[in-house]
């Protein structure tokens, strides 16, 4: 995000979720600011050119034109980059090796994959994630993320009741599972029941061969140095930021 836009999302309380959308898509990609049209600009954030211009008119402008002098007004102040590190500074030494292992995930997380999860974004609307563990953390990232491009997104996980899951299931047209394991009981439960009502089933794990691996309609597998799944609680991998990295590239790619 550009801090330099941020005094506008400041302004949102009384937006809709798709105006909040508009604004903050342009916060995250200031180098559009003046190089796109309203119309491109409402097919880039799902909404209508219409609701683009509600929302100039909320943050009181009168219209497109005079909204996008503002933000230009407002990068043309004060730089947002900081100073270069000094040539002196060292990378950590497994930085390297967090980079390879990302390239490595990336490796499995092929273009077709990336092709149809991006599909599965701009064609569905109703998103039902599950994660146990630290996993649910992730799933939850991944939900607020849907949320703000204006999907209905729902999040549960074991501490929920199988009820909430059954009663519900049958609104949902995707369920995204997250598991390093793949082998978590309550996760699986789901999956298979998800599978049963017609949903296709995404799956977070690792690489490694696992049950919800291979329920999956899309499965997208990550590097994980971990010798074995029980030691993940306790055993700091690159896993998780691998896993966030790969989240935002997908979410990138199918709304870029």
């Amino acid at each position: 995000m550009d801090n330099r836009l941020a005094t506008l999302l400041t302004r949102g309380e009384s937006l809709t979720r798709a105006e909040y959308r508009v604004l903050a898509h342009l916060t995250e990609h200031p180098l559009l600011v003046g190089n796109i049209t309203v119309r491109e600009l409402a097919q880039a954030t799902f909404v209508s050119t219409a609701t683009i211009m509600r929302l100039c008119r909320k943050l009181g402008f009168s219209g497109f034109s005079e909204f996008t002098w503002h933000c230009k007004q407002l990068l043309s102040d004060t730089p947002h980059i900081a100073a270069e590190a000094s040539p002196s500074a060292e990378l950590p030494a497994l930085f390297n090796q967090f980079i390879a292992n990302y390239q490595q995930t990336l490796q499995w997380a092929t273009a077709e994959k990336r092709r149809r999860f991006a599909d599965l974004l701009r064609e569905k609307e109703h998103f039902f994630l599950y994660g146990a563990g630290f996993s649910y953390l992730f799933a939850e990232y991944l939900t607020k993320k849907l949320q703000v491009l204006g999907k209905t997104a729902f999040i549960s996980g074991p501490g929920d009741s199988r009820n909430i899951f059954l009663s519900n299931a049958s609104r949902y047209q995707v369920f995204i599972a997250v598991s390093r394991s793949g082998e978590t009981e309550q996760v699986l439960d789901k999956a298979r029941i998800a599978k049963n009502v017609g949903m296709t089933v995404v799956a977070f794990t690792r690489a490694s061969a696992n049950t919800l691996a291979g329920m999956a309609d899309l499965h997208f597998a990550l590097y994980d140095e971990a010798v074995h799944f029980a030691a993940e609680a306790a055993g700091v991998t690159s896993f998780e930021s691998n896993l966030v990295l790969l989240m935002d590239l997908l979410l990138l790619e199918a709304t870029g």
